[in-house]
Formats: C-alpha cells, sequence, structure tokens
C-alpha cells in the first residue's frame, strides 16, 4: 500500500432482533429490527440506508439510484452486502458491498461496483442529541475543486432550542490556519439534520445521534462533514495504540478492506485484503503496510495522525471519541499531489 490513501475503519458489527407476539395466542416470533441511517459520499451525494439482520434497501438520493439485497456475516468481521437488485446502471446483480457497522451509531461501506467508488459514511436515526448544548469536532468530506487552502476541519458548540441547532464553527485549513468562522444551524427531528444554510441555499441533510456521532451532506457537489461529539477531556493516546480496528483504504485510487492491530510500542500496522475477494476468504494483499502513529493533540479529541510506509509519511488531521465505549475516529489529510482524502477508525 502507498501513502497517498484514503484510510477508513470502523468495527464492530453486531446484530439486533426483537420478539413480536402472533395473534391468536400463538407463538413469538423473531422479526428483524429495522437500523436506518444516512449518508455521505465524496463529493456530495446522499444516502439513505436500511439495514436489518438478513436485508438492506438503499437509495442515493442525489442520482435516484436504488439497491436492495442481503445481509451476511464474514470470517474477517465485515459485512456482505449482496445486491439482488439495483437501478444503477454500473452496479450488476450478484456483486456486492462491504460494511462495517455500529449498531444505532454509525455505519461505513465500500459501495458495490468499482473499486474507484469513495466509500459511504453513514450516522443513525432515531433521536436528537440532546441540549442545552453539545460540540462536535469535525473534519470535512472534500467538495469539488478542494484545495489545501480550504476548510478541512474543526468545532463547533450547537445551542439546542426544542428542535434548532444553532452555533459558530471554528474552521481551521489543513496546515492549521485558522479560517473565518462560519455558521451552523439545523433542524432536527428523530436524529434527521436538515438545513439550507450551505453555499448557494442547496437543502442539505445529515444525522446526529445521542451516542456522538454526526454525519452531514451538503449537496452535489458541495461535499460534507463527518465527525464525533467533542470530549471533555483529552483522549488518551497511549490507549489507542493498543487497539485493532477495520475498515477501509483507498489504496492508488481503489477502495480496499482492511484491518489494523498492534504493533506493540504505541503505533499500529494496517494492512490489507486482496481486492476483490480477500474481505471473504481473509487473503491479504500481500503489500508492506502502513503504520498509523498518533503524534499529538492540540486540543481535546483533536488528534495529529501520521501515516508511513516505506515511500514516505504523510500528516492528517482527526477527530477522536468513544462512542458506545469504542473508539470512533474521523480524519482528513491530503496526497502528496493534494488529492484529499479521509479516516474512519472504529475500535474492533
Amino acid at each position: 500500500m502507498k501513502i497517498s490513501v484514503i484510510l477508513s475503519l470502523a468495527g464492530l458489527v453486531a446484530i439486533g432482533t426483537a420478539l413480536a407476539g402472533c395473534s391468536g395466542g400463538g407463538a413469538s416470533v423473531a422479526t428483524p429490527v429495522t437500523r436506518a441511517y444516512v449518508g455521505t459520499q465524496a463529493p456530495g451525494d446522499v444516502w439513505d440506508w436500511n439495514i436489518t439482520e438478513t436485508g438492506f434497501t438503499a437509495t442515493n438520493e442525489t442520482t435516484g439510484f436504488t439497491y436492495a439485497g442481503t445481509v451476511s456475516h464474514l470470517q474477517t468481521g465485515f459485512m456482505k452486502l449482496g445486491i439482488e437488485s439495483t437501478t444503477d446502471p454500473g452496479v450488476t446483480v450478484g456483486q456486492a458491498a462491504y460494511a462495517l457497522e455500529l449498531p444505532g451509531t454509525a455505519l461505513v461501506l465500500k459501495p458495490a461496483g468499482a473499486d474507484t467508488k469513495p466509500p459511504i459514511f453513514a450516522s443513525s436515526l432515531g433521536a436528537n442529541p440532546p441540549g442545552p448544548t453539545v460540540s462536535f469536532n469535525y473534519v470535512e468530506v472534500a467538495p469539488a475543486g478542494w484545495t489545501p487552502a480550504n476548510e478541512s476541519y474543526g468545532h463547533v458548540l450547537f445551542t439546542v432550542t426544542g428542535n434548532e441547532f444553532a452555533g459558530a464553527t471554528k474552521r481551521f485549513a489543513l496546515d492549521d490556519t485558522p479560517l473565518s468562522d462560519g455558521t451552523a444551524m439545523f433542524t432536527g427531528v428523530n436524529g434527521l439534520m436538515t438545513t439550507t444554510n450551505t453555499p448557494g441555499n442547496v437543502p442539505a441533510k445529515g444525522a446526529m445521534t445521542p451516542s456522538g456521532v454526526c454525519v452531514l451532506d451538503y449537496g452535489p457537489s458541495n461535499g460534507g462533514a463527518i465527525g464525533v461529539r467533542q470530549p471533555a477531556q483529552p483522549i488518551d493516546l497511549s490507549a489507542l495504540g493498543t487497539k485493532s480496528f477495520l475498515g477501509f483504504l483507498i489504496n492508488q485510487g481503489k477502495t480496499q478492506c482492511v484491518a489494523a492491530t498492534p504493533n506493540g510500542d504505541g503505533t499500529l500496522h494496517g494492512a490489507g485484503y486482496a481486492n476483490p475477494s480477500g474481505v471473504e476468504t481473509g487473503a491479504s494483499d500481500n503489500g508492506s503496510g502502513v503504520t498509523v502513529t498518533f503524534a499529538s493533540q492540540p486540543n481535546p479529541g483533536q488528534v495529529k495522525l501520521n501515516i508511513a510506509t516505506s515511500g514516505g509519511s504523510e500528516t492528517i488531521v482527526a477527530c477522536v471519541a468513544q462512542v458506545n465505549g469504542k473508539y470512533m475516529l474521523f480524519g482528513f489529510g491530503a496526497g502528496s499531489g493534494g488529492e484529499p482524502y479521509n479516516i474512519v477508525f472504529v475500535e474492533r
């Protein structure tokens, strides 16, 4: 794997079921619990996902394409979403997406079809984060035409008034240069966030969870934001280096499923599964992998990471928090050619 990458690591697949009684005093039967998510995909596609233990439906709101199929669980810890029907001409029945889910909180996917498609980041619907205030650290999902001088990360303190969320965003370029403050205004209904406070006043949507994850999409070519609730105290960086993660990597323009494990010295080793089916068989790509070092923490939950290979290294900015007892990290960086990329880590 080379250094100009997008690492998207997420983990912990868990499934819930509910019992529903049959009429007439018959025996209880198990019915799948549906988890609903709203997501973003660079450079600004909005996604709706509904997943149960055995099946899924999905809609790309931006293109109008729909997808449906089966859910199964692989030995590697990933979910396989087998396509049984779709209106997307770039996807065929029998292909698969691969996903990692923190049920009721977050969903991260490698889409079906071409390996060049960027990952999808989604957050759960269900309830709004409680007030009177709530603070998030976030990183950008880059819009079309992004440059290193543009916004890359920041944080926002929302004042919550009923279903209304409003606050000033502290914005920064990738080299930590402060940019002018922005404004964030959303209306939240059961975790679904909507706003027209976007470039061109284009309606935008996203989701925020009480457990502390946010995913926002600002419309076609406008990018979005992914983040976690800002912790009250700094994250223990030494603890991060002892955890294992699952997720995705964009390696030389192709999305790849990966795993990261502790090196024993406070760093992580990331290695990829061979495309296209290594994630199902456990076969690796035989690459040397990457080393992830948690370098510094300028503010609580805002962490600098170093991503290194034998060919060089890059520094990225990330936001980190514990979500439902698991470490979750969203990051942003740029490759040697200036191409933007995101990171998502969720503790396995």
